[in-house]
């Protein structure tokens, strides 16, 4: 019942992020996701970019935060799997 609630926060978060960002990469303030419903602790996995920059991804869309205020969103794209963080090298809640 667990995994059930929490892939329904999951599919939750992608759909936000898709609304927000149908042409694959938007910047836009984090409280209007918050509104929606986002959930910044729920994702699939992770991306880190060469400059070290962490996205967090749930499915194929994922985020960045940009400061305190701003989010940008981008869709995945094929180059990333190389730099796909594996799981469980990371702690999911410390940001």
């Amino acid at each position: 019942m667990v995994n059930l609630s929490i892939n329904i926060k999951l599919r939750h978060n992608r759909f936000v992020l898709q609304h927000f960002s149908p042409e694959g990469k938007t910047t836009l303030r984090r409280k209007l996701l918050q509104l929606a419903g986002f959930d910044f602790r729920h994702f699939t996995h992770l991306y880190r970019a060469r400059q070290g920059s962490t996205y967090y991804f749930c499915y194929n869309y994922g985020h960045f935060l940009l400061g305190d205020e701003k989010v940008l969103i981008v869709n995945r794209q094929p180059y990333m799997e190389q730099n796909k963080v594996q799981e469980g090298s990371y702690k999911s809640w410390n940001y």
